[in-house]
């Protein structure tokens, strides 16, 4: 079976976290990176051009070497929105992507600790491989578009491995106890970030209901990854799985555009038989 369908929805997902991105961005980047705000670009940029003379481009890949006024930042913001939603609707794919990654890594790298969190690296690395899968043309999708790249749909599950293994992996090799004896949920829902009002009724559940949970978790995170580079039902279980535990992380927290990103990136697991069959 063929991944054109897959790949459509695979892209257009890319863009719809790229979309949420530059939106949340776009009302916040001025107090945050502006001329007066928490730590100016602008500041940033004038330290990184003393310190490294003619290397600070490589140092520092990012547009607004060509002016980080605040009106370039929201501007930076508001272009990056109208890109992200072209590759939503699939018009001119390839270059919408381009634009949507070129804008956010020039954020990503003036944005210092505000945007130097997992699901911004995270959002750089899907947008970088949607350059592999977006075609050239007009429109995105369709029966008579071409396959996307077999190393593409690769690249895509890899990562989806990589993030969905170390997830758990991380927890375990931090040596914390609360995740070995499966009682970190205990604790979870009320020292997470941001808290959602749900929040409130999970950290109120049984213990028991909080170890199955947590068992769960780890069997999500490290032992369907592998099911990733298995056959067909393998690879529809491990899909089901990745994306259940991701709802049930942003049904009971805030994590931006994070959790709709990897149950994205989840969508390179199927066929077109596969969308064909739902």
């Amino acid at each position: 079976p063929g991944h054109a369908r897959s790949r459509a929805l695979l892209v257009r997902g890319i863009g719809l976290a790229y979309l949420a991105a530059f939106l949340s961005l776009r009302w916040q980047i001025a107090g945050l990176l502006g001329t007066h705000g928490l730590a100016p670009a602008r500041a940033l940029l004038d330290s990184i051009d003393r310190s490294r003379g003619a290397h600070a481009l490589l140092e520092l890949p990012t547009l607004f070497w060509l002016g980080a006024s605040d009106a370039a930042l929201e501007q930076a913001c508001a272009i990056g929105a109208a890109a992200a939603g072209c590759l939503v609707l699939g018009v001119l794919p390839f270059y919408a992507a381009a634009a949507c990654f070129g804008l956010y890594l020039s954020l990503v790298n003036v944005g210092q600790r505000f945007l130097g969190y997992q699901w911004d690296a995270l959002l750089l690395e899907a947008g970088f491989l949607a350059l592999l899968l977006a075609p050239r043309g007009l429109r995105l999708g369709g029966w008579r578009r071409r396959e996307p790249s077999p190393i593409g749909i690769f690249l895509a599950r890899w990562l989806l491995f990589r993030l969905m293994f170390f997830s758990g992996y991380v927890k375990l090799a931090s040596g914390d106890p609360v995740w070995r004896n499966l009682t970190a949920l205990d604790y979870h829902y009320w020292t997470q970030p941001l808290p959602a009002w749900t929040s409130w009724y999970a950290a109120r559940l049984p213990s028991l209901a909080q170890r199955a949970s947590c068992a769960a978790m780890f069997a999500i995170e490290l032992v369907l990854p592998f099911a990733i580079f298995s056959g067909r039902r393998a690879r529809l279980i491990a899909f089901g799985g990745f994306v259940l535990l991701q709802a049930a992380i942003a049904a009971t927290g805030n994590y931006g555009f994070f959790n709709l990103i990897t149950a994205v990136l989840a969508l390179s697991l199927l066929d077109d038989h596969d969308l064909a069959r739902a």
